[in-house]
């Protein structure tokens, strides 16, 4: 174990610069095919993406992926098109072993989204959802993506922190020629056909950017700045002691802080525009001389989606040692507005084959604005027929990732062919969540059949939430490969290097609006009357605002790794393939909860994660013949703590809406991986089977602490043991077979899918403050069996090309249950989508997207009861490409 550092916290413009943690340098090893070929170039893989048809463009990514000393997927840019998919996240829902979940986050062979790593051109990225470590992988538009490539086997080249896959998105490149591509399209969805809803507060330019409306107020700010924390007393106390004339002034004090705030939040009904998406790149090829061509692309798209909210809920409570389900469902309504941005820029130089310096820039932005309206029961009107409540949450949030990098490539012949490849990103991530608002109002029949709506009369009736929160990383690497050659055997000798250093810096403000002086006539108006200025100022009413610094989220965290491997490659007679290496990795990590006045409140030797170690992987491949091929591969990788799971603060998950909260005594999880696999490929075909199986070690499980009065509050804790296991098997086959019955248009016809059979155990103990039902049980996110078909058609002229995709999951367990409830577990779903595509020139096309055709719903069931419910809706979408 390393030494415990020395950390210094200088918090200056609230950021910290702790040196701590991850690297990542990802590079391929070079392998070496059976006709001693080199691996494919970046070119190669371009002219790969551009084939016009789906089944051989399948075929190539297949033949690449023949090549990989580790098991892996791969999917290629026309494969993505073709599916319709409009971004990473729903792309990979398609490859082997892989499902979406929140339409976010994958879940490799079982394994929850912690298990799974995100790598940009093979660097680490910091991730603007404050909640994960992953990326959102929604943020990466299909339009930018030259391929994806999931690694489902350990390489010591990789980060150690490898769970059940390794994700790399591979951007598109340099072009082989001039490029030009323009593409416009339109959707509609199924739930849109009612109107939507809205608010007159929030005014978004054309990207979804607030214009300042939901900011924190210059007033506030000031006033936060000045007392620290927003209460009477605090305020009193500031300004000379306590005594009536200062209580007296802090209240006016108060009353005038509430004029500050957003109160233009009366909802309204509005009409639904249809969604709108756009791209443009273009790319140009520039020969300066015989052995010097400079090249650049560039692109940008644009996504704008409108789509209404049905949601149902319903929590189960416990009296004694009954559970009592709530007497009704809340209903959820509303809507959301999504604007996504992307723009890239690349430059490449290349002088002659052995060297060549690229350099990309990324920039992503997803904004979202959404409304929800809940009618159903609390506790309180759990039994009151003639009562019920009305939450309305307002939440709008900005996501934006900037990513800086420079590469470079060279072979040296005069050494002994020597190549080295090398790295640096500079990426900046950030959540930015202003005036995300919450209020209820109580709905009371009257004798008269009429209903008496009127806002909560309560110290907390309104909540007003700030949050930011920026990540900043910085990543460097770099890789050397020296093939060597000993009678039959052909040799690669390979090592390298990597850093990773992240600092974060979290906070987040909220407020009350205190109401207990207002009647209720006056609590029954709308929300800007009740809050109007007038009523705000009146002291009869005894109108505060406080903000709540119990539950303060403000925190700064860092990480810091350092990283080398070395590995060895050799090819014996063209039959046997083995790689084998070890990775070695210092690891450094702090989180610091702060309190109001910024200060750090916890001690930061016990919030410290330091570890070292060694991480071992083998992978043996056996080439039967020229079509078949073995594979074995074994590995010892680790899955770190998240930084906010290790912080004791108070959050919010957005995906869930359940409360959250950090535990400091969390441990890594330890993973021992096995993968045996068969692979066979001839012509366009190809088809595998394989076997995989995993134990872990104190896996991370999130566990309910508190369910009683129907609000999930979540946390985290090591369980002591877990394990994976499993079968997997891929076919992609063209129906040429049966063209003596059906003539030669069954030419024209293939089919591709993969089917994963696999169970998971976990064993956990009691916790204090939570009593788990089931202490046996699978692994949360893991689902038995994942399906993927693909039914495609290539006319002879590539005219007309359609696919029909079908992807299902099997039931997984959405969170453990607590206090005799059973676990909850999220639904299969059945998703069926079809697209068709006509190109009447060569250089255009019309497209077509149906998804969701058998309208499946989202839900999560406990006690055989729906717990939670997400109607999806059918998609429809139409768009128009141009390209030359």
């Amino acid at each position: 174990m390393s030494s415990m550092p020395s950390f210094t916290i200088n918090r200056v413009g609230r950021s910290v610069m702790l040196a701590l943690a991850t690297a990542t340098a990802l590079v391929s090893f070079s392998t070496l095919a059976q006709d001693t070929a080199p691996a494919p170039t970046d070119e190669e893989l371009e002219r790969i993406a551009v084939s016009g048809r789906l089944l051989s463009s399948a075929a190539s990514a297949a033949a690449e992926r023949r090549e990989q000393p580790y098991v892996a997927e791969l999917l290629g840019m026309e494969q993505i098109s073709r599916a319709g998919d409009s971004n990473a996240a729903t792309a990979l829902r398609r490859v082997t072993g892989l499902t979406l979940v929140n339409d976010k986050f994958i879940y490799v062979r079982g394994l929850g989204e912690r298990y799974s790593s995100t790598l940009l051109n093979g660097a680490m990225v910091p991730s603007p959802d404050p909640t994960r470590n992953v990326i959102p992988l929604d943020m990466f538009p299909a339009g930018i993506i030259e391929s994806l490539v999931v690694q489902k086997a350990y390489s010591p080249e990789l980060p150690a922190a490898f769970g059940g896959g390794n994700v790399n998105i591979r951007t598109a490149t340099i072009p082989l020629q001039r490029s030009f591509n323009l593409s416009v399209g339109t959707g509609y969805n199924s739930l849109n056909s009612d109107k939507g809803v809205d608010y007159a507060g929030g005014s978004d330019d054309w990207r979804g950017r607030d214009d300042g409306t939901r900011g924190i107020s210059p007033v506030l700010a000031n006033a936060l700045q000045q007392y620290g924390t927003i209460s009477q007393i605090n305020i009193a106390e500031s300004l000379g002691g306590l005594n009536a004339g200062t209580l007296a002034q802090a209240n006016t004090i108060l009353r005038e802080l509430g004029l500050s705030f957003n109160r233009d939040l009366d909802l309204r009904e509005t009409s639904i525009k249809p969604d709108f998406d756009g791209s443009l790149s273009y790319g140009e090829r520039f020969e300066l001389s015989k052995n010097v061509v400079f090249g650049m692309m560039t692109g940008v798209s644009y996504d704008r989606s409108t789509q209404n909210i049905e949601e149902k809920e319903r929590y189960f409570s416990v009296s004694g040692d009954n559970l009592v389900p709530l007497n009704r469902y809340d209903d959820i309504r509303g809507t959301e507005h999504q604007v996504k941005l992307s723009g890239m820029l690349n430059f490449g130089l290349e002088l002659g084959v052995d060297h060549r310096l690229e350099s990309s820039t990324i920039y992503l932005l997803d904004t979202k604005d959404e409304i929800k309206i809940k009618t159903g029961d609390s506790i309180e009107t759990i039994n009151e027929t003639n009562r019920f409540n009305t939450d309305t949450s307002i939440r709008y949030e900005e996501r934006t990732m900037l990513s800086n990098q420079l590469r470079g490539r060279h072979n040296f012949p005069f050494l002994s062919d020597l190549a080295v490849d090398w790295q640096f990103t500079d990426a900046k991530a950030r959540r930015y969540a202003p005036s995300e608002v919450e209020f209820r109002y109580l709905n009371e029949r009257q004798a008269d059949d009429s209903l008496f709506r009127f806002l909560r009369r309560n110290q907390n009736a309104v909540n007003y939430s700030f949050g930011d929160m920026q990540d900043e990383t910085q990543n460097g690497s770099w890789n050397a490969k020296l093939p060597l050659s000993l009678g039959k055997a052909e040799m690669v000798l390979s090592g390298g290097y990597s850093y990773f250093e992240r600092s974060r810096d979290a906070s987040t403000n909220l407020f009350n609006f205190n109401t207990v002086g207002y009647s209720l006539q006056q609590l029954s108006g709308s929300f800007s009357e009740i809050f109007s200025d007038a009523n705000i100022l009146n002291p009869a009413n005894g109108f505060q605002v406080s903000n709540v610094t119990t539950q303060a989220d403000d925190y700064l965290a860092a990480q810091m790794l350092d990283a080398g491997y070395a590995a060895l490659e050799i090819n014996y007679d063209y039959q046997w393939r083995l790689n084998l290496g070890v990775r070695y990795e210092d690891f450094k990590q702090i989180s610091l909860p702060l309190n109001a006045r910024g200060e750090v409140s916890a001690n930061p030797a016990e919030s410290a994660l330091l570890e070292d170690g060694f991480y071992p992987a083998l992978s043996l491949t056996w080439f039967i013949n020229d079509e078949l091929q073995a594979r074995f591969g074994y590995s010892q990788t680790v899955i770190r703590p998240d930084l906010r799971e290790v912080t004791p603060v108070l959050y919010v998950d957005p995906l869930t809406d359940f409360k959250v909260t950090g535990f400091a005594g969390l441990q890594s999880t330890d993973i021992d991986s096995v993968d045996a696999r068969l692979e066979w490929y001839y012509d366009n075909s190809n088809y595998s089977i394989g076997a995989f199986y995993k134990k872990l070690d104190n896996p991370i499980e999130a566990i309910e602490l508190s369910g009683s009065d129907g609000n999930l509050l979540m946390s985290f804790r090591n369980a002591e043991s877990g394990k994976v296991y499993g079968i997997e098997a891929e076919f992609l086959q063209q129906l040429d077979m049966f063209s003596g019955d059906f003539g030669s248009l069954a030419n024209n016809f293939f089919v591709a899918g993969n089917l994963t059979l696999s169970d998971s155990e976990i064993q956990i103990q009691r916790f204090p403050g939570a009593n788990l039902t089931n202490l046996e049980r699978r692994l949360s996110g893991h689902s038995k069996y994942v399906v993927n078909f693909q039914l495609g058609f290539d006319s002879d002229d590539d005219k007309h090309n359609a696919t029909l995709t079908y992807n299902v999951f099997g039931k997984r367990i959405a969170f453990a249950g607590v206090n005799q409830k059973d676990d909850a577990f999220e639904q299969p779903f059945h998703s069926l989508d079809f697209t068709y595509s006509y190109s009447p020139l060569d250089n255009m096309t019309v497209k077509l997207g149906l998804k969701n055709l058998l309208d499946e719903q989202v839900e999560i069931l406990q006690q055989g009861e729906i717990l939670q419910q997400r109607t999806e809706g059918q998609s429809y979408s139409l768009s128009f490409s141009y390209k030359y």
